[in-house]
């Protein structure tokens, strides 16, 4: 059933949202990432950026716009939705990263919810696709309407994944919006603050983010992303001194082929020296 009345679960005033707040200073020392936004969620304040509002390839942090605009459209979570054999093959051969949900087993959409940002699964993403095809909709479509909705100027999104396309592209300060709408519903608070969640079929997700870890530091959740031509992002949810904070970097070099995680890198240093 298409319902907005989520809409409801707000947990903010969208005018106390700054994306252009020129007081942002840069960071005191430099990291490995390209641009980055660190916002203290108490009040809004946007303490630190850089290259916050250029045009970014997001990677895989697509998927939340993917979790947002499900939960922008669809209430009843405990509907359901599956992915072929034949779509999960596509999925491989395009190297995308999976959750690994069974195929062809119809799952609930909150289990993929978890599965589509937890573990970054594709599969789950197309899974839900199907899900909007079922009801005459287009996913995609959907999200670039939620988008302009939510005020992102400087974004375009051509699939649900984050599979690099030249014409899939955002900024960190849209990428922020997105952020802030999806934890306005009890469900995106969620999942984007969740470290681990066990399926209905008693397989477990584990979010990556987790990786993220110091002894000052509550890690909530988050997301990360990457493609060769985006880099390494992160988005990263955690808390200090019981004070929320949202970080979000982007176009860190290295690769898990190589081994070296500059976006977790990079957040450790900003959670260890700015604190």
């Amino acid at each position: 059933m298409l319902c907005s009345c989520q809409k409801n679960l707000r947990t903010y005033d969208p005018s106390e949202i700054n994306v252009l707040d020129d007081k942002a200073e840069i960071l005191p020392f430099g990291v490995h990432s390209y641009g980055y936004l660190l916002v203290d969620l108490t009040d809004f304040d946007i303490l630190y950026s850089d290259h916050n509002n250029e045009k970014i390839y997001p990677a895989s942090l697509t998927k939340v716009l993917t979790m947002d605009t499900v939960l922008s459209l669809f209430e009843d979570l405990d509907d359901t939705s599956f992915v072929t054999y034949e779509q999960v093959e596509a999925m491989i051969r395009e190297d995308a990263s999976l959750a690994y949900i069974r195929r062809d087993y119809v799952y609930s959409l909150r289990d993929l919810l978890y599965a589509l940002i937890l573990p970054s699964g594709a599969d789950a993403a197309v899974a839900l696709e199907n899900y909007f095809k079922m009801h005459g909709l287009d996913l995609v479509d959907e999200m670039n309407k939620h988008a302009l909705e939510l005020g992102c100027t400087s974004s375009h999104f051509m699939n649900t994944t984050g599979l690099h396309d030249d014409n899939h592209y955002s900024s960190l300060d849209d990428l922020y919006l997105i952020v802030m709408d999806t934890l306005n519903y009890k469900e995106g608070r969620k999942v984007l603050t969740s470290l681990e969640y066990e399926m209905e079929d008693g397989q477990m997700m584990y979010s990556s983010v987790g990786n993220v870890l110091n002894h000052d530091t509550q890690v909530l959740g988050g997301k990360t992303g990457y493609t060769p031509e985006a880099g390494q992002n992160i988005l990263v949810l955690y808390r200090y001194h019981n004070k929320p904070y949202l970080l979000l970097t982007c176009g860190a070099p290295g690769s898990l082929a190589e081994r070296k995680f500059y976006h977790y890198e990079d957040a450790l240093e900003i959670f260890g020296k700015l604190y």
